[in-house]
């Protein structure tokens, strides 16, 4: 994959798996450096373009009657480069990676910066002047403006594809887990009903149970000298749910 290409990546959190794009840089020793994009600056800082607007090094007094929640410059849109960036876009789609390059090599989308700037007034007794900032905080929070993915596509579909593997092996795998819980907490309960009640049930009872559906969905109590059963979905939408007796 070549420098400035777009390309495709899985973003993948604690909240959600989804295919995103962006424009591929460069192989790091054990990812993918790839850039997000966005679309251009459209904001007027006191008429003047976000993007050229300069810290003020000039003082000037704060307004007659000013109070902290008094507006001291204004932010407007650039109307006629939104209008244009609306009818760049117009038509096209994300899961067109041509659309994507056409729109990045116009102009139309953007790389987001390391860090983006913003203004604030920067006071001094009754005076202020206007400073682009950097913080120290990227565009996102708790993300950074590049990703580092394990993999990249050329193409939505094969990003998709992988995105839908993954999902399938990670599923597969926690259906595993569940079973050996399953099957660890059944050996238990019957351990327990065992010394309780003696051993001539215990087979009658464990191909009762492994009899059920969904068995990496069963949870289980041991109460009374009873074992009990009961969804762990339906336990975890409502914590008092009735136990199924089972002996």
């Amino acid at each position: 994959m070549k420098q400035n290409q777009v390309c495709y990546y899985i973003e993948d959190s604690q909240f959600a798996m989804y295919v995103s794009y962006g424009i591929y840089e460069y192989k790091t020793m054990c990812t993918h450096k790839v850039s997000r994009l966005k679309a251009p600056e459209i904001r007027l800082i006191n008429g003047v373009p976000f993007d050229d607007f300069q810290s003020e090094t000039e003082f000037k007094k704060v307004p007659k009657g000013w109070t902290y929640s008094t507006d001291l410059y204004t932010v407007t849109e650039d109307l006629e480069k939104k209008k244009k960036i609306n009818v760049a876009m117009k038509g096209r789609y994300i899961k067109n990676p041509s659309d994507i390059q056409w729109l990045f090599d116009n102009g139309y989308l953007v790389k987001m910066e390391d860090v983006e700037p913003i203004i604030e007034p920067e006071f001094d007794h009754n005076t202020y002047r206007l400073v682009k900032k950097y913080p120290a905080w990227t565009q996102c929070y708790g993300s950074h403006n590049d990703a580092y993915p394990n993999e990249v596509f050329e193409t939505y579909e094969a990003a998709e594809k992988r995105m839908d593997e993954i999902k399938e092996n990670r599923h597969r795998k926690a259906v595993e887990c569940a079973l050996l819980d399953f099957y660890e907490n059944l050996e238990w309960a019957l351990e327990k009903y065992e010394a309780e009640h003696g051993g001539r049930e215990i087979e009658k009872i464990r191909q009762k149970i492994l009899a059920r559906p969904h068995l990496d969905d069963i949870m289980f109590r041991y109460y009374k000298g009873e074992i009990l059963v009961v969804s762990r979905e339906a336990h975890r939408k409502d914590t008092h749910i009735e136990w199924e007796k089972i002996a």
